[in-house]
């Protein structure tokens, strides 16, 4: 009988560390579910943000910084295929690839302005030219990031806002979802 006993104890034991390992897995999985909906979300909030303090483009963005300082959608966007739609996937992944490209271009339009203004002239060494041939040489001002700034602007007013659409909303349900609560 307390071989029995033993047995029933043994096993009730190995199913309880069983079942708290599952339980475990599970909840790890969901917490970093939740995080990186938490992080996503942020980083689409704050993006916008920025278009719009730019008034999508129109005013200029800020040199020192970056719209998505940080890409946590695309090293998470598995954890979200079974919560989103696919055309929700593909919205989400747009905005990022937008607001990366406007990265992109603010990057390149500060690299511009930071161009010495008046780089050392290194000239050649060349044959004198008879003073007939001689051509004179008219200097055109214009804007050296006209385009730069023009596909600046036109990606900016093109950008699609995620926060507040049903995408968005799924993921603050999945970040507002209670720890005990299992199916994320």
């Amino acid at each position: 009988m307390n071989k029995i006993i033993e047995i029933l104890n043994s096993n009730f034991f190995v199913a309880l560390v069983g079942f708290l390992a599952i339980y475990i897995y599970f909840k790890q999985k969901g917490d970093k579910k939740r995080e990186a909906a938490r992080l996503i979300l942020q980083e689409i909030r704050y993006a916008e943000q920025q278009i719009g303090n730019s008034e999508r483009g129109l005013r200029g963005y800020s040199l020192t910084s970056k719209l998505l300082p940080t890409n946590n959608w695309s090293n998470n966007i598995h954890l979200f295929l079974r919560n989103l739609e696919q055309s929700e996937i593909d919205l989400i992944s747009k905005f990022y690839s937008k607001a990366e490209y406007i990265d992109i271009l603010i990057g390149k339009i500060s690299d511009f302005k930071n161009l010495p203004k008046n780089p050392p002239k290194i000239l050649p060494k060349t044959k004198p030219v008879p003073a007939a041939s001689k051509q004179e040489l008219v200097i055109v001002g214009f804007d050296l990031m006209q385009d730069t700034q023009s596909i600046l602007r036109e990606t900016s007013i093109n950008i699609q806002f995620i926060y507040n659409t049903p995408a968005g909303e799924k993921l603050k349900k999945i970040v507002n979802k209670q720890w005990y609560r299992f199916g994320l």
